[in-house]
């Protein structure tokens, strides 16, 4: 299938109550996994990138890589940009095929937040895909971007209604509601209330970030809550990392390089058929 936006793959997924996986990729044998595995479970699937892993491998090869798997599956895939401040990164993806993005302001103050998004929106509608964006301070590492634990900060309720009431056509919205990026260090704090009020008074399908080291248990009540993207990349990484150690130990004479890609490959490709059947989508392709 060609690629498609988040927002209709998001919206089944918010009615269905059921999460779609959102993997940050690492290279072609990474994104080759993600979207190979959702298939064999007949899944909807986000393929995220990073800044850094945009700029190292370039926009082009990216969306080429991404573009191809897609076309040799039949089920959604979506082509997504992680975690963005950089409004010209932005363009550039829009430009190079790119069918979803996030503009990340949750540094910036409101107004400035709710002004820098709402540019990247009027982008994204011009060009017909869709747009995440994030309230609050979201704990942890991802890409280049540090919060300590001590300056996660949940998001404002009120101010989630206003900022959503702004984007109303928003393909998903990430507020911070305390699970953190990289693994954790202790028992994740969810607060579940907050997610509930949010979602009673904003209909955008909302993200989880931190998916990686929750329980079964957590996922199940966040998505029930209404988080119908849930993003893996911290065990994503994990397993491409794995995946090539763990052969080199049980093989440290191996100088062939073909079964360490098919190992990484193998290792990353199971777990992200374990994580979608965590998050019930599988057989969702459909919808």
């Amino acid at each position: 299938m060609p690629l498609i936006s988040m927002r209709p793959m998001l919206k089944q997924a918010q009615a269905g109550r059921y999460g779609v996986a959102a993997y940050n990729m690492i290279d072609y044998n990474s994104a080759r996994s993600i979207v190979e595995g959702a298939a064999d479970l007949k899944a909807p699937v986000i393929v995220q990138v990073s800044v850094k892993t945009v700029r190292h491998w370039g926009y082009a090869p990216v969306a080429a890589w991404v573009r191809m798997l897609a076309e040799g599956v039949d089920i959604p895939v979506a082509l997504h940009l992680d975690h963005c401040s950089d409004i010209d990164v932005i363009r550039r993806c829009i430009d190079a095929g790119w069918t979803s993005v996030m503009f990340d302001g949750s540094a910036l103050p409101f107004a400035q937040n709710l002004e820098r998004s709402l540019e990247v929106y009027r982008l994204t509608e011009a060009a017909g895909i869709g747009l995440e964006a994030e309230m609050g301070a979201i704990g942890g590492t991802e890409d280049d971007k540090f919060v300590a634990e001590d300056k996660a900060l949940l998001a404002d309720l009120d101010e989630c209604v206003a900022f959503c009431k702004e984007m109303p056509k928003l393909a998903v919205f990430a507020p911070a509601i305390g699970t953190a990026h990289g693994f954790y260090k202790g028992e994740p704090k969810i607060a579940y209330d907050l997610l509930r009020a949010i979602t009673r008074r904003v209909d955008i399908p909302i993200a989880l970030h931190g998916g990686t080291g929750l329980s079964q248990e957590q996922f199940d009540r966040c998505i029930a809550g209404g988080c119908a993207k849930v993003n893996i990349s911290t065990m994503h990484k994990r397993c491409f990392i794995d995946g090539f150690a763990d052969l080199k130990t049980e093989k440290p004479k191996l100088g062939e390089p073909l079964p360490f890609i098919i190992r990484q490959y193998e290792a990353m490709k199971h777990d992200v058929s374990a994580m979608v059947r965590a998050f019930g989508s599988v057989g969702r392709a459909g919808a």
